[in-house]
């Protein structure tokens, strides 16, 4: 079973009696997560174990924190297919983990209710009994309360904590086929968002990586010895070739330790998921989640910083945005209401925007609030822009909500959400549209990223476009007449040196193979073909701001920095398109 716990199988934890090594779960496999782990820790016997305790109560925190994500994604997809009995066997064996962890600990009340989770989830499996949505929205509730009880360190820490505890467990106890069919949601005392105030301090790494970053560093240990006895005439082409290959070692090096700072934008989208479906569930409405371009990664540290902010975002548009079902489908709109989230890069910006299909915002109310306040005349409304009046929304004092809720209305209002993007460096803007919908765009500067991009050459140029915005690679000979007439050559703009001929045709064939000929990049945005000499491949760049001088240069958006070391400037789709109209290169 992986985990960190199951790493420390083999070790110690302290001189004490050790209980048995794991038990049987679904599919027949050994769960073996805490079989380092004493089954029962009393304080006298475990007095001088303090320290070795700690750690095993932070690694069942992590690994508890990850299988409860793995259980919330789960119970979403089988609330969808109840009868799905694989998708039973995957619930329970998550639930099933948990208690097993939480036994080794002692922590009691853990293990009782993830047991009485896991009794449900196992009558499930089996088909013994028929899930009902009732019933997973109470193992939602149980898998929120779990999650308190591990931060809580198996405690429930207060009165009001207590009385949820008692509740939830009341109604698992049942039974199934008691209470399948008349399951009553238990309410937190607590939001189910997250803390405005949790920091990401711990990142999840992938074990290739760590491999390669071993890898590389013992490269870089050993180089050291690999220059042998030279003669004074050696000396020079001998240091020269070690300096090389250190300097690459280097780079490489650097490059894999930038990956561990950064997350793909659709992992972080990842952690909104369940809270929008608990807001839809709170304000009875049904909301789909989409997200584009989730593959482009920024600084962890920076998207940290966006989870409450865009928290509010949500809450806003599904509680004031999104319409009811029976009003939706009266406007003539899909009962099912819509979010969308995009991320995307524009030269050193991440521009990430927050949309719905909802009614959009109430316009008279806003009007009839500005000259409430006396704070606008008429002549002025009319003078702004739809910019600057959506843009009023963001005041510290405007507030358009007549009554609040538990899940909006209350908290941080639209100038705080404003004031965190700005204390980012960035901006927010809105745009509405009356029964179509709201969009929030915001934009962050971007000081390191890393994306998968085609490379190719142009002339003595390496230049790349990321892999998103390219559709095919052709040979010229390939191109249809009609997708001639959209070529666009980029050796004209560049100045890059060709040898005559039929210009297009390149016959340099630096490395004598089909690739060097003359390749047509179909950009998604606008089916426009670029002329290239030749494709270098699909690789991942470090994607770094441009410098002073070079971010005059419009066509550039970046500096690519591949993983041998070697540049490659990232362009700029859309504006290297009007500087090749304006100046008739086409």
């Amino acid at each position: 079973m992986p985990g960190r716990l199951a790493s420390l199988a083999s070790r110690p934890a302290c001189r004490a009696e050790r209980g048995a090594q794991g038990e049987s779960v679904a599919g027949g496999r050994k769960n073996v997560l805490y079989g380092s782990l004493p089954l029962s820790i009393s304080g006298k016997k475990y007095q001088n174990c303090t320290m070795d305790l700690t750690k095993y109560e932070k690694i069942f925190a992590q690994e508890s924190e990850r299988y409860l994500k793995e259980l919330d994604d789960l119970l979403m997809r089988v609330e969808k297919d109840l009868l799905n009995r694989s998708l039973w066997s995957e619930i329970h064996g998550k639930v099933h983990s948990i208690k097993g962890m939480a036994r080794a600990l002692s922590l009691d009340k853990i293990t009782g209710l993830s047991h009485s989770m896991e009794d449900w989830c196992k009558e499930f499996q089996q088909g013994t009994m028929e899930a009902t949505a009732n019933a997973v929205q109470l193992l939602f509730d149980g898998a929120d309360l779990l999650r308190l009880l591990v931060a809580r360190k198996g405690e429930t820490d207060s009165h009001e904590n207590q009385r949820w505890y008692s509740s939830l467990t009341s109604q698992f106890e049942k039974g199934p086929e008691e209470s399948a069919n008349k399951v009553q949601h238990v309410d937190s005392p607590h939001s189910s968002t997250p803390s405005p105030n949790k920091k990401i301090n711990q990142v999840q790494v992938q074990y290739s990586l760590i491999e390669e970053l071993l890898g590389l560093s013992q490269e870089i240990l050993l180089s050291e010895k690999a220059l042998p006895p030279l003669s004074q005439e050696q000396i020079s082409s001998g240091l020269k070739n070690w300096i090389d290959r250190y300097t690459s070692l280097l780079k490489g090096l650097c490059f894999r330790l930038a990956q561990l700072r950064l997350m793909s934008v659709g992992d972080f989208f990842e952690l909104f998921v369940k809270t929008i479906r608990d807001l839809a569930k709170e304000h009875n409405k049904e909301v789909r989640f989409e997200v584009i371009g989730g593959e482009v990664q920024a600084d962890i540290a920076l998207l940290a910083n966006l989870r409450e902010p865009f928290i509010h975002l949500f809450r806003n548009s599904i509680a004031h945005g999104i319409e009811p079902p029976d009003e939706r489908v009266r406007a003539g709109k899909n009962p099912e209401g819509k979010i969308i989230l995009e991320a995307r890069r524009e030269r050193d910006s991440l521009i990430i925007s927050i949309g719905d299909d909802g009614q959009g915002i109430d316009r008279p109310a806003i009007i009839r609030h500005l000259k409430g306040k006396g704070s606008m005349t008429d002549e002025q409304i009319a003078r702004m822009s739809q910019e600057e009046f959506f843009n009023t929304i963001i005041s510290p004092d405007f507030s358009s909500v007549s009554e609040t809720t538990d899940m909006a209305g209350r908290g941080i209002g639209m100038s705080v959400v404003a004031q965190a993007i700005e204390y980012l460096g960035g901006s927010m803007t809105i745009h509405s549209e009356k029964s179509r919908g709201t969009e929030f765009i915001i934009k962050l500067p971007l000081s390191l990223s890393i994306l998968y991009a085609v490379t190719f050459y142009v002339g003595d140029y390496a230049l790349s476009i990321p892999t998103s915005n390219v559709e095919s690679i052709e040979r010229r000979d390939r191109i249809s007449p009609q997708e001639r007439k959209s070529l666009y050559d980029l050796r004209a703009l560049l100045g890059a040196h060709y040898n005559g001929g039929n210009g297009f045709h390149i016959l340099k064939l630096r490395h004598h193979t089909p690739d060097s000929l003359t390749s047509g990049l179909h950009a998604k945005n606008g089916q426009i073909c670029l002329l290239v000499d030749g494709i270098t491949g699909n690789r991942q760049l470090m994607v770094m701001p441009l410098g002073e001088l070079l971010s005059k240069v419009r066509i550039f958006s970046g500096v690519g920095i591949m993983e041998d070391g070697h540049i490659s400037m990232l362009l700029d789709l859309e504006n290297l398109l009007e500087v090749q109209t304006s100046s008739g290169h086409t």
